[in-house]
């Protein structure tokens, strides 16, 4: 990789501040394959008054009705723990730049920074930012600095009422790239350019990156990780399955207190425990994007299972299996016929490497011109 201005200053817009494992670390992710090229990456602390509403501390004087006073009185604890060990991991991991609330102080950074990114995460989805123009980097006059990495809108077309809008936030961008073929689809029609398809930040980052920040599980030697959204029954006899062919134990990251299934629940689990619980597992079952990116960089032995179509979210999930050639791992219908072969890591990690060096080409681009 070439080694770039020294004071190249590039500042990243994404959703940092979400209490989800994906979020943080692809944050963490472009941030250090930045600093690899010889930049000086910022995460722009830009609290969003609609995301940071989401992401709120568990308070009493909060819950409306019994049902919250319940779910403040089995989960709160682990809630906060969770936020507070995400908190820690940002200041400890993260270059944070000062915190920022609006448009107005947004502008007067613009010309701190060499460059900008916005991305990766569904920045770009209007239903979660309601329509937040700072993730489109809009409070920024040069175009020269405004780019997008991985960004991703998280729907499958524009609403018609949002296409104009839409059309005139992405105009005004100088390197355009999306981490899903949909994405590419909706720039190629909004404003007539061929956006570039690249990887998800966590796999810019090699499986050594990951483990110098991992925090090692060791509770369980021989286990399956389960990671899952939702409650699929399917994924349940699946694993259940897998657990008894292989002798392995269930590890699962929850915090709910109806134990559903034979497992043990891991709760509270900060961002580098996560990867620990990836590292050092047998098999991985997840229905989860990032799941699946973590398993693919550790080399594990993985299943994967779509999510329900209502989430509009699976393009991402059949991107990455037809990129590895891995469609074999899919579980459908709770059944996988492969559960006794192994992944040749061989050719993933190869393809990997030939992925991971044309998605930092780009940033290549991005950084010098």
């Amino acid at each position: 990789m070439g080694n770039y201005n020294e004071r190249q200053r590039v500042g990243i817009l994404t959703f940092h501040r979400a209490i989800n494992y994906g979020a943080l670390l692809q944050a963490y992710a472009l941030q250090e394959a930045l600093k690899k090229m010889g930049c000086l990456p910022e995460i722009i602390d830009y609290r969003s008054p609609v995301l940071e509403s989401q992401h709120l501390e568990a308070r009493l004087s909060n819950c409306q009705n019994a049902k919250d006073i319940a779910r403040f009185i089995f989960y709160a604890k682990h809630q906060n723990r969770k936020m507070k060990i995400f908190r820690d991991f940002s200041a400890a991991n993260l270059n944070l730049s000062d915190v920022y609330e609006n448009t107005e102080q947004l502008r007067k950074i613009s010309l701190e920074y060499d460059k900008f990114i916005c991305g990766s995460d569904q920045v770009w989805n209007h239903r979660i930012t309601d329509f937040d123009r700072n993730y489109f980097l809009d409070f920024i006059e040069d175009i020269a600095k405004k780019n997008s990495y991985a960004a991703s809108f998280g729907i499958s077309s524009i609403p018609p009422e949002h296409v104009n809008e839409y059309r005139n936030l992405l105009k005004g961008f100088n390197h355009i790239s999306v981490r899903e073929n949909q994405g590419r689809k909706i720039i190629n029609e909004l404003v007539n350019r061929e956006a570039e398809l690249v990887l998800d930040p966590t796999l810019l980052l090699s499986k050594q990156d990951w483990e110098s920040i991992a925090a090692d599980y060791k509770k369980k030697k021989n286990y399956i990780l389960l990671y899952m959204f939702g409650n699929s029954l399917t994924m349940k006899t699946f694993v259940e399955n897998l657990a008894r062919q292989t002798g392995c134990e269930i590890v699962l990251i929850s915090y709910s207190v109806i134990k559903r299934i034979n497992a043990t629940y891991e709760k509270s689990v900060g961002p580098a425990e996560f990867l620990g619980l990836f590292q050092n597992a047998r098999y991985v079952v997840t229905n989860s994007f990032h799941g699946t990116c973590f398993s693919l960089n550790f080399n594990k032995d993985f299943f994967l299972e779509m999510l329900p179509e209502s989430q509009g979210v699976n393009s991402r999930l059949e991107n990455i299996l037809d990129l590895f050639d891995l469609r074999s791992r899919q579980i459908i219908s709770g059944e996988n016929a492969n559960t006794r072969k192994t992944i040749d890591y061989g050719e993933v990690n190869k393809r990997l490497l030939v992925e991971r060096q044309r998605s930092l080409d780009f940033i290549s681009k991005i950084i010098s011109n």
